[in-house]
């Protein structure tokens, strides 16, 4: 099996498991099945030497394609991540005015000011 071949094969393996839904459950299991699929990827992207066949610039186009589309999908998962963090951070905050009411102010609007404080 030539290079080009396996890299095919590994960047379809790639794109279907990126392009799938991701629970929030399993998105841990997820992340490092991405990683190490790119990991070997990267592998044998540095064992590719041309020349090359016309078999494998076709193929090479169609790995360009998906490549695109996984770093879409990629970008998606990322922002994915940064929402819930935000939204994690954001209860978080809330929950501790929840508890304790009086230990911060909300806000200071400038309306009135305690000089006592």
């Amino acid at each position: 099996m030539s290079v080009v071949t396996a890299l095919f094969q590994m960047t379809k393996e790639l794109r279907d498991v990126v392009c799938a839904p991701v629970p929030a459950e399993k998105r841990e299991e997820t992340i490092t099945a991405i990683e190490r699929l790119l990991e070997q990827r990267e592998e044998l992207l540095r064992e590719l030497h041309p020349p090359f066949s016309e078999e494998e610039k076709r193929l090479g186009r169609q790995i360009v394609l998906w490549n695109q589309e996984i770093e879409q999908q990629l970008r998606e998962l990322k922002q994915q991540i940064q929402r819930d963090l935000t939204m994690m951070r954001q209860k978080k905050i809330a929950n501790n005015h929840y508890i304790n009411p009086y230990e911060q102010p909300l806000a200071m609007d400038g309306m009135f000011y305690d000089k006592k404080r």
